[in-house]
């Protein structure tokens, strides 16, 4: 079983990063559902610890049980924070029916993506008559930044600075697991500078897929997250590139109006 890697936890208190653990064995173990030797094999924490932190996750409604006896599942509380952590602002209430128009428009796989640490993560999903795989397959996955166009056009609009130390901590897992190159990316993203959106690096690893990206800048050029779409390059001609950036530009910017009102501070 593979658990996903946590965040530094150098400075995180004991409990909860113990409790963090456990949630992310739960998510791991999948439909069947995590026992009590999957947390064992998977953490160093004693048995005891084990079941009185279990307890306090039910009662807190963050584990359920699963229909297979002593098992566990993922609970609804987390779900229901899930929903609003991707919903920051209104961004994906706002963003979902745009993406579905160019869906429905265009075909392909729309995407809405945000900034989240070392990742960028898919906020929400819009498949047209055309849908193809990507880079994840569901809302809340999460690929390193640098890895496909919406990546490219988050770190296009973060500050030198910060770009420059998430290009490093990424560089070993670009090229390990997906063949990118940091030197690819930066080319890239001053493309993305010099043009207003975003393509994935040539080569990587899903090599018959293309698309672009456009960032989402909310009031004082901040970025709030990416609009991405997602097709077979045999689809991509000339034409219908110059039609995908005029509908993705003309919808990033209908949001981004509808934002600036929403994200004005109050008189």
């Amino acid at each position: 079983m593979t658990v996903p890697a946590s965040r530094d936890a150098s400075h995180t208190p004991s409990t909860l990063r113990h409790v963090m653990a456990l949630l992310r064995v739960t998510a791991a173990c999948g439909a069947r559902g995590a026992g009590i030797d999957d947390y064992l094999d998977a953490t160093e924490l004693s048995r005891p610890t084990i079941y009185r932190l279990l307890k306090g996750l039910r009662e807190e409604g963050f584990l359920r049980p699963s229909p297979l006896r002593h098992r566990y599942l993922l609970g609804y509380e987390l779900l229901v924070l899930g929903a609003e952590a991707g919903n920051g602002a209104q961004l994906r209430d706002l963003a979902r029916p745009r993406l579905l128009a160019l869906a429905q428009r265009l075909g392909g796989s729309f995407y809405l993506f945000a900034h989240d640490g070392l990742h960028a993560v898919c906020l929400e999903i819009q498949n047209g008559a055309y849908p193809v795989g990507g880079f994840v397959a569901s809302i809340g996955g999460r690929v390193p930044l640098g890895v496909g166009q919406a990546s490219i056009a988050l770190l296009a609009s973060l500050e030198e600075r910060e770009r420059a130390w998430i290009l490093e901590a990424n560089r070993e897992c670009l090229m390990r697991d997906y063949a990118i190159d940091v030197a690819a990316v930066r080319r890239e993203i001053d493309y993305c500078h010099a043009h207003g959106h975003a393509r994935g690096v040539e080569g990587s690893s899903l090599p018959e897929f293309t698309g672009l990206a456009m960032p989402l800048l909310g009031p004082g050029e901040r970025c709030l997250g990416a609009f991405s779409c997602s097709l077979l390059k045999s689809r991509l001609s000339e034409a219908h590139r110059a039609t995908l950036i005029t509908a993705m530009a003309s919808e990033v910017a209908d949001l981004k109006a509808d934002l600036h009102g929403l994200l004005q501070p109050e008189s």
